[in-house]
């Protein structure tokens, strides 16, 4: 399975799903889609500043691995809109937006239960 599959795949965990997007470390982006219908709350230029930020913030959790063990996900929760960050291998990040009633918890368990397969081998 390739990243355009995982990301097919990951809209199927929960129609709470907004958002999903897959990454490089440069901040690139490799395919991303919304759900259909759904508002979209950032601009394209807003997206990628995000996706930044988040990645430059995962680089910084990393610092702490020594001490905590693997960075398995982050995640941050607004008003309108809940956002995660996995790692994709080494050098790629998967970032996923959730409605804010949703069910996070058991949304991130079933993409990580995804990201455990070996479906990018």
């Amino acid at each position: 399975m390739d990243y355009y599959d995982l990301l097919s795949e990951v809209f199927k965990v929960s129609p709470a799903i907004r958002f999903v997007g897959i990454y490089d470390c440069h901040f690139k982006k490799i395919t991303d889609d919304f759900q259909p219908g759904i508002l979209q709350y950032l601009s394209r230029e807003e997206m990628q500043n995000s996706t930044r930020y988040d990645i430059r913030r995962w680089e910084t959790y990393k610092l702490f691995q020594h001490q905590f063990g693997e960075t398995n996900f982050a995640m941050v929760q607004y008003d309108k809109v809940i956002l995660a960050i996995f790692p994709v291998g080494e050098k790629v990040h998967l970032r996923v937006s959730m409605e804010p009633q949703a069910n996070y918890s058991e949304i991130i368990e079933r993409i990580q239960n995804l990201l455990r397969t070996p479906i990018l081998a």
